[in-house]
């Protein structure tokens, strides 16, 4: 006898679908996993063979194989488990002919029966819904349930019904129908969404700069490097990013919830990620391989990288393209992979080695040679791909011990501005970041002085092409929290002072 059901694969953040074909026969007893199993799926039937035992069920003394089809297509995690237990139990007579033909089934075992979380359930869920062939999906209850309450949280499209199991003796009674279905679905609807709390802008003393660099960053999706002293509030500011961007609408909302679920990340509840790598992170952790990397889980939020200039150098120097396009793509010898990578990138740096040097100050023991070679790791074509260039000063004790006076302005207050800069943004098709060539120019509406001004400004600044744009980029961001149709020269000139910036990391 035979039967056949449906599972899934992950490749990078997608999941394909798997048939899963198993075939009861007479020859030597035995179990026969074929189709390019890894170690893990291979590893499947002895788990299978003792939850089965557990639930009450037994393999007959035949020949049972599966294949998983397409043949070329590597099979890994532990995902197959609970696919392979009921397709045989159907194959053997133990469910009615038929029953797994449309269900994607989704589960790892344990040895008693019990079946386990796995990752990947939103793309797998995604993936069900997309196919024709699919009506039913089976995955394990979490605790929260939270996988695919994120999935019905977008509303993915017309939902298939979604059907949590904790055992596989459950499972089977679901589907000979002794129990009813604890159908999660259709999925559809607003879930409540939990946002972690980040630091409120009014906790920043001072910095009237870096706030004023943030707010851009935060309006234009403009990456922003700050450079300063320790201690000045270069941290504290990055952390209050996530507070002043809009919520994630319902195509962000997904993308975000799949990444975390590829990953198993439990700390996702609804708001844009904040991802902090330490420099010691290496190339591969930081943009990926087989699992997504630093850069990919920050999709659609903002990466942070303290001490910029510590990070390893091909670490840093994979990073411009994946700043610049927006992905990452991944390619081996057998794998080609491309993960979504658009984030606001955020970095900080100290002015020298051992972070006091001013131009008057004293107190800096770090030689100019130190100084040059320490500013030399943020290359110069990483530096044309930073739209935001802000220096910071230490503050004075007085304004953090002070109570009264005027309170800094909040994050809420500053939150209406960037969204109010976003609407038109969203208007004009893109973020201001994204714009190039005749969108960009045509967005700018410039008199004809001011491209003369541009025109010679540029060239006396030998800007590259790249490095102009992000002048313009910056110009019409700042316009656009002004609510100013067009950009004017006050614009222009407030955006070059931000782009073209010493760091006071010269002599």
């Amino acid at each position: 006898m035979q039967s056949h059901c449906y599972s899934s694969t992950l490749v990078g953040i997608e999941a394909k679908l798997v048939r899963v074909e198993v075939a009861v026969s007479n020859g030597l007893p035995g179990l026969t996993v074929v189709g390019l199993p890894d170690a893990a799926v291979s590893e499947a039937g002895a788990r299978v063979r003792s939850a089965l035992r557990a639930s009450g069920f037994q393999l007959p003394p035949r020949r049972l194989v599966i294949n998983l089809s397409p043949a070329d297509l590597r099979k890994h995690g532990s995902g197959f488990d609970l696919a392979l237990a009921l397709g045989l139990l159907e194959a053997m007579g133990e469910l009615p002919q038929g029953t797994l033909a449309r269900s994607l089934v989704l589960g790892e075992l344990s040895l008693d029966g019990s079946v386990r979380p796995i990752k990947g359930v939103i793309p797998s869920y995604q993936a069900a819904v997309d196919s024709s062939e699919i009506d039913r999906f089976l995955m394990p209850t979490e605790p929260s349930g939270s996988s695919v309450m994120w999935a019905g949280a977008v509303g993915v499209g017309p939902a298939c019904d979604v059907i949590p199991v904790s055992t596989l003796r459950e499972a089977v009674d679901v589907l000979t129908g002794r129990v009813p279905a604890p159908v999660q679905g259709p999925l559809s609807g607003e879930q409540p969404r939990t946002l972690r709390p980040s630091p409120d802008l009014n906790e920043v003393k001072g910095q009237t700069l870096g706030r004023w660099g943030l707010e851009l960053a935060a309006a234009g999706g403009h990456h922003l490097m700050m450079v300063g002293p320790p201690g000045c509030g270069k941290s504290l500011l990055a952390s209050c990013l996530p507070g002043l961007l809009p919520s994630l609408n319902e195509r962000e909302w997904f993308e975000v919830a799949a990444i975390a679920s590829v990953c198993q990340d439990g700390s996702f509840c609804g708001g844009r990620p904040f991802r902090a790598p330490g420099h010691g992170t290496s190339a591969v952790a930081l943009l990926g391989g087989q699992q997504p990397g630093e850069v990919t889980r920050a999709h659609q939020g903002v990466l942070f990288l303290d001490e910029f200039p510590e990070f390893r150098r091909d670490a840093l120097e994979a990073l411009r393209r994946v700043v610049e396009t927006g992905v990452v793509s991944i390619v081996r010898a057998r794998m080609r992979v491309i993960y979504p990578a658009s984030f606001t990138l955020v970095a900080a740096m100290n002015p020298c080695p051992c972070g006091m040097y001013t131009p008057l100050s004293e107190s800096c023991t770090c030689t100019l040679g130190q100084r040059l070679r320490y500013s030399n790791k943020f290359s110069g074509p990483l530096r044309d791909r930073i739209d935001l260039l802000v220096s910071m000063e230490r503050q004075p004790l007085t304004s953090y011990l002070e109570t009264g006076g005027q309170v800094p302005e909040g994050t809420a207050a500053v939150r209406e501005r960037v969204q109010s800069a976003r609407a038109l943004q969203t208007s004009r098709g893109c973020l201001n970041r994204d714009l190039r060539g005749s969108r960009l120019r045509e967005s700018l509406n410039l008199t004809q002085a001011d491209e003369l001004f541009c025109q010679s400004t540029g060239d006396r600044l030998d800007l590259s092409v790249r490095g102009f744009e992000k002048w313009l980029k910056v110009a019409r961001t700042i316009a656009d929290l002004a609510s100013e149709k067009r950009v004017y020269q006050e614009h222009l000139m407030t955006a070059l002072a931000l782009r073209t910036m010493e760091t006071r990391t010269a002599a």
